[in-house]
């Protein structure tokens, strides 16, 4: 919990325990960035405390770590040809080296027992 607000802060594993408005939005650029074009595709906004997903019927889902982010921006996505396209795309900006750092981490969120696969 904040002290200073009362408000309840979830920890994010792939952003630490101090998170910033900096970097939601990195998050929310990687994440549309990585979507863009794909049919389906959600648009994600940054908020001081997480993120908003606009899925492309309009209907809007708050989320408050990366995991859960990702899960909903998937579920935007029914098409497994274009899941498998995001999956390719997820990998390929991970591994851009112009992308180190917070960028690669939110588009790859590496699980820790994965042995280097996506977490999705």
């Amino acid at each position: 919990m904040c002290g200073a607000c009362g408000r309840t802060v979830v920890p994010d594993p792939i952003l630490g325990p101090v998170r910033t408005m900096r970097q939601h939005l990195i998050a929310a650029a990687t994440i549309n960035s990585v979507c863009q074009g794909l049919p389906g595709a959600p648009k994600v906004t940054a908020l001081k405390d997480g993120w908003m997903m606009t899925g492309p019927s309009g209907a809007s889902r708050q989320c408050q770590t990366l995991e859960e982010l990702w899960t909903a921006v998937l579920g935007c996505f029914t098409d497994a040809s274009v899941l498998g396209r995001l999956h390719r795309r997820r990998e390929d900006y991970a591994s851009d080296p112009s992308n180190a750092g917070l960028p690669a981490r939110a588009a790859g969120m590496v699980a820790p027992n994965s042995k280097g696969k996506l977490h999705d």
